[in-house]
This record gives structure tokens, sequence and C-alpha cells, in this order.
């Protein structure tokens, strides 16, 4: 898996170059927030966030250990490992993402950055990245069959909506 992920994105950067910069076909590479990525206009929103998804968040974080061991010995042929991140979306705010996880060497991840769909009319391939395991907000262990595991923030946040949605009587 190494090496389809390294040619992959070794072809995403020489293709930016070639346009001038670091672009990839879609635009700017994707800055996956971290600690140290994140700029400090974005932390009070991103710490008003991380308030508001603790329990859900601490629970993801505390098992996802155990599901990078099963990732790593192998999964079923369709089954995929998805990872929540966020994403800066400008100077100003951020947005989750999903990652496939191609690959975890330690502690960073290789993945396939998913594209946004409801944000986007037209379609748009995955980008390559990579981020340290300390950028991880949720991770969904999605089954060929459709079942999920995990997914802890993605459901609360659903969760949440449903409630906001409900008339009073």
């Amino acid at each position: 898996m190494k090496t389809p992920f390294r040619r992959a994105l070794l072809v995403a950067i020489v293709a930016g170059v070639g346009r001038g910069g670091l672009l990839l076909a879609q635009g700017t590479t994707p800055v996956v927030l971290t600690d140290a990525t994140t700029p400090a206009g974005l932390r009070p929103a991103l710490s008003r966030n991380e308030t508001a998804l603790a329990d859900p968040m601490r629970e993801a974080l505390r098992t996802l250990p155990q599901a990078k061991k099963r990732f790593l010995a192998g999964l079923p042929t369709g089954d995929q490992f998805l990872l929540s991140v966020r994403v800066l979306a400008t100077d100003t705010s951020f947005r989750q993402a999903s990652a496939r996880v191609l690959g975890w060497h330690g502690n960073t991840v290789q993945a396939l950055l998913l594209p946004d769909a409801a944000s986007s009319t037209a379609p748009v391939e995955p980008v390559p990245v990579s981020f340290p395991e300390t950028a991880v907000v949720d991770w969904t262990l999605l089954r060929a069959n459709g079942r999920e595991e995990g997914n802890y923030v993605g459901r609360y946040i659903d969760t949440s909506r449903q409630l906001e949605n409900m008339p009073f009587r």
C-alpha cells in the first residue's frame, strides 16, 4: 500500500508544480488542522467546536487504538476505514471532512481526503493527504454490507440535528 499512495501523491504534486505552484487539479492542497497548523484566528472556533463535541470525541479517540489495530490486521474485501478530520476551509473557518485510510505508518496516516458532496455539483476526485494521528476527530469502519462501526461524532451530530428539527407541542 505504501507504493500506490506515494505514487498518487507524487503525481498530484508534479501536476501542481507544472501549473506554477503547489496546486492540485482541484485547487490548493488541503490543510488538515492540528495544533501546529491551526491559524490563530481559527483557534476560538475550533475550541468551541471541541467543547460542544467533547463526549463523542472522547469516546472516538478512546476506541481509536483498537480500530487502528483492526485496520492494520487487514480488513475484509469491500470494507473501508474512514477518519474524520478538520480541514481549513478559509482563513476563518474549517469543515469536517472524511478521509479513506490507505495506510498507517507509526502515528502518520496516509489517506484520500473525500470531497464534500454537499458543496460540489461537479464530481471531484479524492485528494491524497498525510496527517498525524492527533488530527483525528472520529473514525468509522464502513462494512461492505453498509453497516458501520464507530462514527461517534457523526451520530451525535445527526441526533442533535434531528432534535433541533422536532416540532414543539
